[in-house]
């Protein structure tokens, strides 16, 4: 049962740890949302869609935010009742400082179970869901931007022209038409009564299928040949255009500690290093212990910060921040280095 100190310590909190949250992961999440939403709405991407990625955005950015903000709340909160004089009170009351520990650890316990369960759950799934969208809506604009009687040429070398849709229940188009403009010194036309794309996003694979139709090219002045075709003819297209960067297969990062487990064990099979694997889990569990780390450092900085109040707080926070977060990735690099053990 929270007593009256408990109460009113969290209340002194909670407040600029919310605000802190808000900031932090507003100023971390705003670059990569923007730089997404920029290229995705100039592709037509209906505005609902949008923000369901903003929403798969947020738990890569609130990994790292909530021990951020915790630490801001406790060291404007503890600093504010010490700028009060009101450490000094509870002091002279016979209140140790260590039973502040009492409210302090509850609000950084609930902080680093719910960084846990950003780091363990949220973060593999969000990312993977946000992979397979973006993948899904660059993937799928292909077709849908290949209309009937419109010259298509976002495909190097080759330019599309299909003259009707597919019939009903059918993909694809009728009556097709397609030039490579690979080599200017020859010509290389095909004419095929049905053509349509076959994507492979596993294999990264692009094929243009067409069936029954002609092929028509030009060598030197006054040759040329010509070929029929009645089963598939297949031209395998540059993926680079359809594809976005990203992978739908899951990474490092998309994938949870069981999922982790079994590809350590393969590449130490292999004689190969799983330091990545190794460090990506240990990050999972890192990341929220750091909340209760950032506890006992507000517990002792706070109570310090007297005259300079807020803003005094808040300086001090980013400077354990900084000072924490730089060690953690020197740490980070010197593993992936062989320097030390992961």
């Amino acid at each position: 049962m929270l007593k009256t100190i408990d109460r009113y310590v969290i209340r002194e909190i909670v407040p600029p740890f919310l605000l802190a949250l808000l900031i932090f992961t507003f100023i971390l999440a705003l670059p990569p949302i923007m730089e997404q939403l920029e290229r995705l709405v100039a592709k037509g991407v209906p505005w609902q869609t949008a923000g369901y990625i903003i929403v798969l955005l947020m738990p890569q950015a609130l990994g790292l935010t909530i021990p951020m903000a915790l630490l801001v709340g406790l060291l404007i909160g503890l600093g504010r009742m010490s700028a009060d004089r009101e450490s000094v009170a509870l002091l002279a009351c016979g209140v140790s400082p260590y039973r502040l520990l009492r409210p302090v650890m509850a609000i950084a316990i609930v902080a680093a179970a719910a960084t846990m369960y950003v780091m363990i759950e949220a973060i593999p799934d969000a990312n993977q869901r946000y992979r397979e969208v973006v993948f899904q809506i660059l993937t799928n604009r292909v077709e849908g931007e290949i209309r009937p009687r419109v010259f298509y040429d976002d495909f190097p070398q080759y330019t599309l022209y299909p003259q009707d849709e597919a019939r009903q229940g059918e993909s694809g188009w009728r009556n097709l038409l397609v030039a490579n403009t690979s080599r200017s010194e020859s010509i290389e036309i095909f004419m095929a009564r049905k053509g349509r794309i076959i994507l492979d996003p596993v294999k990264r694979t692009v094929q243009l299928v067409m069936t029954d139709g002609s092929q028509y090219s030009t060598g030197k002045p006054g040759e040329s040949s010509t070929l029929r075709f009645t089963e598939q003819l297949i031209i395998n297209l540059d993926p680079n255009t359809v594809f976005p960067d990203v992978d739908i297969v899951r990474g490092v990062t998309e994938k949870t500690i069981a999922q982790l487990l079994p590809d350590i064990a393969a590449k130490r099979a292999r004689g190969e290093s799983p330091h990545n694997e190794i460090m990506a889990i240990h990050t999972k569990f890192s990341i929220p212990v750091a909340c209760l780390v950032f506890a006992l450092i507000a517990l002792a900085l706070g109570m310090t910060v007297s005259r300079d109040g807020k803003l005094g707080g808040f300086v001090v926070g980013i400077g354990v921040i900084f000072t924490y977060y730089i060690a953690m990735f020197l740490a980070e690099s010197a593993a992936k280095g062989h320097s030390i053990p992961a």
